[in-house]
């Protein structure tokens, strides 16, 4: 017996939005005991410039993580993560996170860093678009009303205060989310495939470890 894991990750472009996509796939290809791995990439640019989704699937045993759910043969090959569906969301950024709330439900983990990447027409000076971009306070008051637990902290400048520089933000925010699904992921395995995108002394190693102590 098998079931579903769906992990979604939202953000614009140059934030690593599919390079995070692309590793989770891998673990997935990796590990006996999910089945199957399936997920796509979506680059919007009509409602915000830049906007990128990745998604993940596993087909996982369900002695490993049990959801008690009741699948269709189809979904459980789809790519698509259906509404209400998403059992983990990665926010690279807070309004992308907030703009997939479809996906959100009560068995939600949320892990969004609260840096703001502003659209171009907002740190250009454009009245309209600053206005409508909300407090990551509001965001936040919006998301708890859905998910089952959010996580928020600004990852950026814990990456910058800690490993000089703010790029390894995504590498804790991995590690919080290898802690958090303990039943899914494996740390050893994750750290290897770090490894090999970045190499075997990458901070991203000492970001992954830094994110699995936080929680």
């Amino acid at each position: 017996m098998a079931d579903i894991f769906n992990v979604l990750i939202a953000g614009v472009g140059g934030q690593g939005v599919i390079l995070m996509g692309n590793l989770l796939r891998e673990f997935g290809l990796r590990t006996p005991l999910i089945k199957n791995v399936v997920g796509t990439e979506s680059r919007g640019v009509s409602q915000r410039e830049g906007s990128v989704i990745s998604t993940i699937r596993y087909l996982i045993e369900s002695r490993i993580y049990s959801l008690d759910q009741y699948r269709a043969p189809e979904d459980l090959i789809s790519p698509i993560i259906l509404m209400n569906d998403a059992h983990l969301v990665l926010g690279l950024e807070p309004l992308e996170t907030i703009r997939n709330l479809r996906y959100i439900s009560e068995k939600t983990v949320i892990i969004m860093n609260t840096r703001n990447n502003f659209p171009k027409k907002t740190l250009l000076g454009g009245s309209s678009s600053g206005k409508a971009y909300p407090s990551n306070a509001k965001i936040l008051e919006i998301l708890d009303q859905f998910a089952r637990k959010i996580v928020s902290m600004d990852f950026s400048e814990l990456s910058q205060e800690t490993l000089g520089e703010a790029i390894f933000a995504n590498s804790i925010i991995l590690g919080v989310a290898v802690k958090e699904f303990r039943e899914v992921f494996r740390k050893e395995v994750i750290m290897e495939i770090l490894k090999k995108y970045f190499g075997e002394h990458s901070p991203n190693i000492q970001a992954l470890e830094m994110g699995y102590q936080l929680i």
